[in-house]
């Protein structure tokens, strides 16, 4: 089975490592390789999408900053990626379908770490691909109201009409209303690149949060972002994008390979896979 992952900025990516071990656990043969277009900008995503399909590829995940851009080539769109109008994840079988398993994978993460506990007040940090899919899933489970802090107005405010067509509660903040947003709120979620090695910084600016907040951040890499280094030092609870990378990887593994096994077989990888990426990632 030949799987990949489509991006930029995306050589520090342990997505090969979690699909290969996740491979070898259950027996089945597969390759996993990295197309960074960074490196390659000689080439769209287009274009790399039909080199994989030639290549019999069975599917690739997709990462930032392609996941709204890559609806357009899908044949056959999900429940979840329709909501969302993004996709982190693409089967190649007799049609492109497109999936969105950022969705999925932030409301196992959440419910891993709150258990049915509805969120509250929520800030929502970039209106992007992950960041349609974290509002969405938020709204799913009836957050109380989401607060989203977007630069590119145009994109904040369709995210916003999208949400509110769906009578979630939200509103578009800008710069000037951050930091009282952030006494109003009881959870930070980061959906930005900022953070990432290749686009270091806090998403908050000088701002800081407070003690009362829980912090979750999509980057991963590093696992420690400034924005949770921030967090812990105030005595926040912090949540790092391991989790989301773990759950969101689960779900795509399954989808690639469902035939295979079962959703309760790859659930019981949760533990251990979140202690060896924590131990490699974690510092």
């Amino acid at each position: 089975m030949k799987l990949g992952l489509i991006g930029k900025n995306i050589q520090s990516s342990q997505a090969p490592d979690i699909h290969k071990r996740l491979g070898n656990l259950f027996n089945i043969p597969l390759s996993y390789e990295i197309y960074d277009l960074n490196e390659n900008n000689k080439i769209n995503l287009l274009d790399q999408v039909r080199i994989l399909i030639k290549m019999n590829f069975s599917g690739v995940n997709i990462t930032f900053p392609f996941k709204e851009e890559v609806m357009k080539y899908a044949d056959i769109i999900n429940f979840s990626s329709s909501t969302v109008k993004s996709s982190n994840t693409l089967l190649f079988k007799e049609n492109i379908f497109a999936e969105n398993t950022d969705y999925t994978g932030f409301l196992r993460s959440y419910e891993f770490h709150f258990n049915k506990n509805k969120p509250k007040k929520i800030l929502v940090l970039g209106g992007g691909g992950v960041g349609r899919a974290i509002t969405f899933a938020l709204g799913s489970i009836d957050v109380e109201h989401i607060y989203l802090y977007e630069k590119d107005q145009l994109r904040g405010q369709n995210l916003i009409k999208d949400l509110e067509f769906l009578k979630i509660n939200c509103t578009l903040i800008n710069s000037n209303k951050l930091e009282k947003t952030l006494f109003e709120v009881q959870g930070i979620v980061n959906c930005t690149p900022v953070g990432h090695f290749d686009f270091p910084g806090c998403p908050l600016g000088e701002l800081l949060p407070s003690n009362h907040h829980w912090i979750f951040d999509v980057v991963y890499t590093p696992a420690k972002t400034d924005l949770l280094i921030k967090g812990e030092k105030v005595g926040a609870k912090i949540i790092s994008g391991i989790d989301l990378f773990i759950f969101q990887a689960l779900d795509s593994f399954l989808l690639f390979c469902g035939d295979k096994i079962d959703k309760d077989q790859i659930s019981k990888q949760i533990l251990f896979l979140r202690q060896h990426y924590f131990k490699l990632l974690y510092k």
